[in-house]
């Protein structure tokens, strides 16, 4: 069995090398700012290039009947009908049939045709052009007939997460972080840059899609672990705060950059191959040293703990055999992955309330995201703001899960967002409330935002260290699969009521609410290092209680308490 000193042993090396120094800033600006601000791009863009424009159909002959005005020749051709906000406008997939006047006797006023008297469109198809100049969707008419090709390629999108956060997600714990991560910036980078040229081949584009989503969520996991594994205790939460505020400008700038470039090719390419430069910089691109001690592979730990040392402008003369000494190898308990997490009754409750929790989160997050463009006015701005309301949101969760704790935040986060989803599904419907769902829609991505930041803490923090990242993982694999029912949510809502969307979300919010007040608090608590320690972790907490800042006559050790959040 570990001793439960080693991790505090491995803090203590990780001080003469320097855990707040030069290296980490660096490392964290590079690969959990600048990185994730290309990945947050790279994972949007093919979100955002999929919008479905306001189309109808192409009916040749206004100039045959001399009819000079467009709006008299849809009125003349174009049947009406009530959309998902029971409006009434012209139909998006119709036409009459003008074979009834083919022989051009009857003049255009006198036309009149019976509610049955319709065709789909044989001509192709208008598409608004207001905010885009060419999309996959307006290019090979992914419209009616084909209206669910862009929402199974948002299926596709989510199995891939699900499918390569599985094996990905294990493959860190189980091969490292860094080479986890150079798999996920080449994944992203390939998937999305080929995909460019496969949208006449729906099957080719729909895999490629899947291809540049396998690595998303490794992608911003490793880096993170690393820098997590490598910088004093007291960084975490903030660490998290680099990344989550990199993801947003991120998400912010692509809708920015497709409404500047108006062209689905450019912003695919523009955002996605960058992700290779990543590569090129080696002196900071490291495996993590506290994984490489935990696996016995001392040499190249002191390969690692040089390169921070150097950086940092300390010295560092530690020997193998002195760090073998000083954090000697941990004696493997028998692992069997994913079905650790279930290893005892504790720790399995506690996996299922976090999946639950992962689920309650990520439908309305991907719900959110692909509503944005499709609840009218400029898309571009509703995605705009649906990103730029996550720095704001995970700030927030920052303080709070500083002040009230993980639990507190989270639960009450899920309320929040269950109640904000009421005035969208009283109002929806009335004329002229658009502005309102909008800003209603803001507000639910802002609670969405809070319970994520709290979930992402709470994941890292109650699992055991060698089953940090596949907990995590895991998490996200199941989120995602439940994740995928998202595509469609939306699609039931753009095509019948758009309520339905909202009704699902309110929903939702109330079960993550009930759920997540069970987990246990992980604010100043000594994290959880082995699998005896996982199985025990918040067993005897109290329900109504608040976290409490230890004193620190109290502690027996400075590293035995993890101090969270302080600035």
């Amino acid at each position: 069995m570990a001793s439960p000193d080693n991790d505090v042993a491995f803090d203590r090396i990780m001080e003469l090398v320097g855990d707040d120094g030069p290296f980490q800033k660096r490392y964290n600006l590079i690969y959990n700012v600048l990185a994730v601000l290309v990945f947050g791009m790279t994972v949007v863009n093919i979100l955002l290039v999929l919008t479905v424009p306001d189309h109808n159909c192409i009916v040749p002959g206004r100039d045959l009947y001399n009819v000079t005005s467009e709006d008299r020749w849809k009125n003349l051709t174009l049947p009406r009908e009530l959309n998902n906000r029971g409006e009434s406008g012209f139909s998006s997939c119709r036409m009459y049939n003008l074979s009834k006047y083919a022989d051009g006797a009857t003049p255009p006023d006198q036309w009149a045709f019976l509610p049955n008297e319709t065709t789909s469109c044989r001509y192709g198809y208008e598409y608004d052009r207001e905010y885009f100049d060419r999309t996959p969707v307006t290019e090979q008419d992914w419209v009616c007939e084909k209206e669910l090709h862009p929402t199974n390629v948002f299926a596709f999108i989510r199995f891939g997460e699900v499918s390569g956060t599985f094996v990905l997600g294990q493959l860190g714990d189980r091969i490292g972080r860094l080479p986890v991560y150079l798999i996920s910036l080449a994944m992203g980078a390939l998937g999305r840059a080929l995909a460019v040229f496969t949208a006449p081949y729906y099957g080719l584009f729909a895999l490629l899609a899947l291809v540049g989503s396998f690595a998303s969520n490794t992608g911003f996991q490793s880096p993170l672990i690393v820098a997590m594994e490598i910088s004093k205790d007291e960084n975490r939460a903030s660490l998290s705060m680099w990344q989550l505020g990199g993801w947003t400008v991120g998400i912010c700038a692509a809708p920015l950059l497709l409404w500047w470039g108006r062209d689905w090719v450019w912003l695919l390419l523009g955002t996605s191959l960058p992700l290779l430069v990543f590569y090129c910089l080696p002196q900071y691109n490291i495996e993590s040293p506290r994984w490489l001690a935990g696996q016995g592979r001392y040499p190249e730990c002191i390969r690692m703990l040089r390169k921070i040392a150097k950086v940092n402008g300390k010295r560092f003369d530690m020997t193998v055999e002195e760090l073998q000494q000083k954090a000697p190898r941990k004696e493997f308990e028998k692992m069997y992955g994913i079905v650790s997490l279930f290893s005892g009754s504790h720790m399995a409750k506690l996996t299922g309330l976090l999946l639950v929790g992962w689920i309650c989160n990520t439908i309305p997050t991907f719900t959110l995201i692909l509503l944005s463009t499709q609840m009218g006015g400029n898309p571009f701005m509703n995605f705009f703001w649906q990103g730029a309301i996550e720095l704001p949101a995970y700030l927030c969760g920052q303080v709070l899960c500083d002040r009230i704790g993980r639990r507190w935040t989270n639960s009450v986060a899920f309320l929040f967002n269950a109640l904000s989803c009421v005035p969208v599904i009283l109002t929806i419907h009335q004329p002229g409330t658009e502005l309102l769902t909008s800003i209603f829609a803001v507000v639910i991505k802002f609670f969405v935002c809070v319970t994520y930041f709290a979930l992402y803490l709470q994941s890292f923090e109650v699992y055991p260290t060698l089953l940090r990242q596949t907990g995590t993982s895991f998490g996200i694999i199941v989120a995602n699969i439940f994740g995928a029912a998202g595509p469609y949510i939306v699609f039931l809502g753009t095509s019948f009521d758009i309520r339905l969307p909202f009704v699902v979300m309110m929903l939702i919010g109330l079960l993550g609410f009930v759920t997540s007040i069970f987990l246990p608090e992980t604010l100043y608590q000594k994290l959880p290092d082995t699998m005896d320690e996982g199985r025990r972790f918040g067993k005897n907490q109290r329900f109504w209680t608040m976290p409490k800042r230890p004193r620190g006559e109290r502690a027996q050790h400075p590293g035995e308490v993890e101090k969270l959040n302080q600035s």
